[in-house]
Order: structure tokens, then sequence, then C-alpha cells
């Protein structure tokens, strides 16, 4: 039974050696991908599937809605954890397939599995692809649909329906969004992108929204919002951050959170802002506003501001990390 087994494995790595050797052109691609989404087993099926996903072969479009079918019947075994399903489900997102039917279905998939100590649902990911899907198909009750994967009990599953949320129509979007964060979460990173995409679909509406949780006593929510309103580049957002920087106790967590917030802004008033922290503030703070804006360590004039700057400053722990963080890295780079 363990050489059987062994000879199967063997079998199967030689198979994947195979993909990885395909040419690169894709006309040369198809045919064998083809063969390989037609295997039995689900590392090869996955294989092919994220292969034909990356490379966009949109000829394989049905031969991928053909695979999926199979890895259903008896699916722990044929499929543990999802692996093939999950690859497919993907590459059919990414291939822009519009079949409504296939990922109205995939929302109800569940794929009970052994784990320590109990079983786990591991088609969660799954059914975030197929929301990805439906809302990406042009399906007039998309968001219709997705609504109850807010509130699904893997977070994998709740995160995936945030983001399919975010692309559909903005109104409905909207209000889905807000509901959610209204009715919360036990992830505060499902709220933190939900943070996001409501900035990304209506910034200036959002900002009131989500101002206020930058007042919050769960810290991990509060760094998410200032992350949120920094990356949305509004600029009635940096006013908020600065605001929030105001408060007489600031947790050296969300100050650190603030400086990257305002680092992510981008904009002209941003960096000004964190510049000047950085002159004025302790050793500790002004080191936090180096790393946030080593990002941008191949801007010539931010890198000059900096320089001048922290010569004045006339610190020597102070230099020595500006040192580190953005001449080394540059120059290690070049």
């Amino acid at each position: 039974m363990a050489r059987g087994s062994a000879a199967k494995d063997a079998a199967v790595d030689e198979k994947l050696a195979e993909l990885d050797a395909l040419p690169t052109d894709r006309g040369a691609r198809s045919v064998p991908l083809a063969a390989a989404l037609a295997h039995r087993h689900y590392r090869v099926v996955a294989k092919a599937a994220r292969l034909a996903g990356d490379g966009l072969l949109y000829d394989l479009m049905p031969v991928l809605l053909d695979a999926y079918p199979r890895f259903h019947d008896k699916p722990v075994k044929a499929d543990p954890n999802c692996i093939a399903k999950k690859a497919i489900v993907r590459a059919l997102v990414a291939l822009d397939c519009d079949d409504v039917g296939f990922f109205l279905a995939g929302l109800r998939l569940r794929q009970i599995e052994p784990v320590w100590g109990g079983t786990a649902d591991t088609a969660a990911d799954v059914r975030g692809s197929c929301a990805m899907g439906l809302a990406a198909s042009g399906y007039p009750r998309a968001l219709v649909a997705i609504a109850a994967l807010l509130y699904d009990a893997e977070p994998d599953a709740r995160l995936g329906a945030v983001r399919a949320v975010a692309c559909g129509n903005p109104r409905e979007a909207e209000l889905l969004l807000r509901s959610k964060v209204l009715a919360g979460d036990a992830e505060p990173a499902i709220l933190g992108e939900c943070f996001t995409a409501l900035l990304s679909i209506e910034a200036e509406e959002s900002l009131a929204f989500v101002a206020p949780y930058l007042n919050q006593a769960d810290g991990v929510l509060r760094e998410l919002a200032a992350l949120a309103l920094g990356e949305s580049r509004a600029p009635g957002a940096l006013q908020v951050l600065k605001a929030a920087w105001s408060e007489v106790l600031l947790a050296d967590e969300f100050r650190s959170a603030l400086i990257r917030a305002a680092a992510a802004h981008r904009s002209e008033a941003a960096l000004d802002w964190l510049l000047s922290i950085a002159g004025e503030s302790r050793l500790a703070v002004a080191q936090q506003v180096l790393e946030a804006l080593a990002v941008y360590k191949h801007n010539t004039r931010l890198a000059q501001r900096l320089s001048a700057l922290v010569e004045e400053r006339g610190d020597r722990a102070l230099e020595e990390r500006f040192e580190k963080l953005w001449n080394a890295s540059a120059a290690s780079e070049s």
C-alpha cells in the first residue's frame, strides 16, 4: 500500500514538473493545460487552473467549468481543502466568466472536513471567489445574492463578500457595507476592508462615517480606520488624521498608525506634515516618520528634505537610522 502511494505521489510530482516546464508561448500551453485539467488528481488540476488563469487563456474557460463538478463527488477525498475547486473558481474569475448559475451555486458550497479537535469548513475561499465572480458578471441581483455572505460563519468568506460588494453598484454597495460596519464583526480586518471599500466608492461622503472610528476603544479598529483614510488619498482625510493626532493622550501604537496613514496619503500636504512631525517630535517618533516614508526613498526631493532635517536635528541615532533606511537600501538596489 505504501509503495503504491509513493508511486502515485511520484507520478503526480512528475506531472506538476511537466506543467512547470511548459513553453511560455500562450498558443502552445492550451492543449497540455486542457489535458491537465482532465486529470484525476486535485493538485494537477489546481496547478493547471492557476496557469490558465494567470495566462488569461480564455479558450480554457469551458474546460475549467467541466473540471469543477468532478470534485464534488466524495469531496474530502477527491479535493481536500478545496484546493482544486478554489483554483478553478479563481481562474474563472480572472477569465471574466459570466456563468451566473455557476457562481450562485458556489455561494452555497460547504465542505466540512475533520481537523484536530473537530471539523472545519474548507470552502470559505470558494464562496468568496464566487461572490467576486458574481459581482463582476453583470447579474443585476448580484449584491442581493452576496449580502448573506457578509455574515458567513467563516472570516475568509466574509472578507471575500466585502471585496465583491465593493465591485457592485456603488449606491447598493455603500448601503451594504455601512450596514456591515454597524453590525460589527469579530474580525477587525473585515471592518477595515469595509472602511477601505467605502472610501474607494464614495470618498468624501464616507469620511464622516469612518472618522468616528478613530475614537474607538478597540485599538486595532482605530488603526485600520486611520490606514483606510490615508490610503483613500481624499483631501479631507488628511484633516481627519491631523485632528486625531492632536489628542492629548495618544497611544504609541495609534501614533504610529497615523504616521503610516499620512505616508500612504502621498499628498504634498501630508509629506509636509510628516516632515514637521519629524523635526519637532521626540526621537522615537521621528524614527517612525523615517520608516513610514522609506517607501519613497527614490523621491530625490523628499530624500534631500529629510537629509537636511536629520542634519539640522544633529541626533546621531537619527542620522544612523536615516542612513540605513534611505541611503543604504537605495544603494543596494542600484
